[in-house]
């Protein structure tokens, strides 16, 4: 017997009872995002490695070890493509920088600023699988475009906050906040810290040695026990910030106080993605195993010059679908189920089931939302099913009704029926449907 296929690890399918929670989201955040006054963009789940090796960074985790290379088939030659079909392609580990190339490419720079885009889709990642973390993981997000006001990082938090909330999330989540500084005072920053930890290589991971050739601030990211216990000297960057920067920060501060958000000062967080400038921030949500971090994001005002575009200030962030619903069920929280359909076909006996299939495309071709149970089963049986989609109505037609040319119109909230003519029946659905 052949072994049976299993889905890669860090790969899991999404079944049937769970697309429940992930219709939800989707409508909430399109919902959220529609009041924010933000447009949806879906750039290719694919794009030249280039794009992230220049705003990802060289030397972070996601560059080196987590992307999923795009191979072309072995029949296809090299020779056989130009230069550019040749270029490396990846799987895109994240969204923004995607987002912003998008941004870049199709001339949006010209559009009134600022521009606000938002995203839902999957990303991917080579990282070892653990709570709420998948090679294959959703993320929903977004960016706003042309736009260095304090207040537009304070709005964006707010919005992230008013999205969890609206899922049910209410209580436990944490704001922690912090300023990584800008290209004035990140080499002060840089150079403070490589001094700092000179004295503790030997104590400090491989991989936070290697951080500390190429981007020391990447150190104060580490989970590391070890690295952790020394990072807790380090000197804390928001003390190294220019008079531009504080002034950038405080006021992104004071206008969180009018909004009468509670936030708590990390001078640790960094973010892992080198294209983060000044704010960066973090939404945990306290649970019985640990805090689980949600959403995450910041402000990248160099990003879209970086992808070879104009100055462009752009701050935003994104969240963990897998994550927050994982939240949603520790919290026991109650997702409405869809409703598909206002009306549902049943039939009893083979004449009575073909002449439900005529019946079910003249209701469709009225603009009623009507289906019908598959197969034979019970007349009990499928009034469940009915149920379950959530008809109001159901229509019965049995062999007398099929000779008859009536249904049964049967009211599945009141339990009440009648007979009517199918003539009759677009009117009369139309009516008691309000349509």
């Amino acid at each position: 017997m052949r072994k049976q296929l299993q889905s890669p690890r860090g790969t899991r399918d999404i079944l049937p009872e769970e697309q429940k929670y992930w219709h939800f989201l989707f409508e909430k955040v399109q919902e959220n995002m529609g009041i924010f006054g933000a447009e949806r963009l879906e750039p290719p789940i694919f794009e030249f490695a280039e794009t992230y090796l220049r705003t990802i960074g060289k030397g972070t985790d996601i560059v080196d070890k987590e992307m999923f290379e795009v191979r072309r088939l072995s029949t296809i030659t090299a020779d056989s493509l130009d230069e550019e079909e040749n270029k490396l392609m990846v799987l895109r580990p994240e969204y923004t920088a995607g987002i912003a190339r998008a941004f870049i490419q199709n001339g949006m720079g010209n559009l009134p600023q600022p521009v606000k885009l938002w995203y839902f889709g999957p990303c991917f990642r080579y990282e070892r699988p653990q709570r709420g973390r998948f090679r294959i993981h959703h993320q929903f997000g977004i960016e706003v475009f042309g736009d260095d006001d304090p207040l537009t990082d304070a709005f964006l938090i707010l919005l992230a906050l008013q999205s969890l909330k609206s899922f049910g999330i209410v209580t436990g989540l944490k704001l922690e906040i912090n300023s990584l500084g800008c290209s004035v005072c990140r080499p002060k920053m840089k150079k403070r810290l490589v001094d700092y930890f000179q004295n503790f290589l030997e104590g400090l991971c491989p991989d936070c040695n290697r951080r500390y050739v190429e981007n020391p601030l990447r150190i104060l990211d580490c989970k590391n026990e070890k690295c952790q216990k020394i990072i807790l000297g380090a000197p804390q960057v928001i003390d190294l910030l220019c008079e531009e920067c504080k002034n950038h920060f405080k006021q992104v501060l004071e206008n969180l106080d009018s909004l009468e958000i509670v936030y708590n000062l990390n001078p640790r967080l960094v973010r892992g993605l080198d294209y983060y400038t000044r704010t960066v921030f973090e939404i945990t949500l306290a649970s019985d195993k640990e805090n689980l971090t949600l959403l995450g994001g910041g402000r990248y005002d160099l990003l879209v010059q970086v992808l070879g575009g104009g100055e462009t200030p752009a701050a935003g962030w994104a969240a963990g679908v897998e994550r927050i619903i994982s939240a949603l069920k520790e919290k026991n929280l109650l997702i409405p189920s869809r409703k598909f359909s206002d009306v549902c076909l049943i039939h009893m006996g083979e004449k009575a089931r073909k002449q439900a299939l005529s019946l079910l495309a003249k209701l469709s071709a009225a603009n009623l939302r009507v289906t019908s149970i598959i197969g034979k089963e019970s007349l009990k049986a499928q009034l469940r099913s009915a149920s379950k989609l959530g008809a109001e109505i159901c229509l019965i037609l049995g062999q007398r009704e099929y000779l008859d040319k009536t249904v049964i119109f049967k009211d599945m909230t009141a339990g009440s029926q009648e007979t009517v003519e199918q003539k009759k029946l677009v009117e009369f659905l139309k009516k008691r449907l309000n349509k």
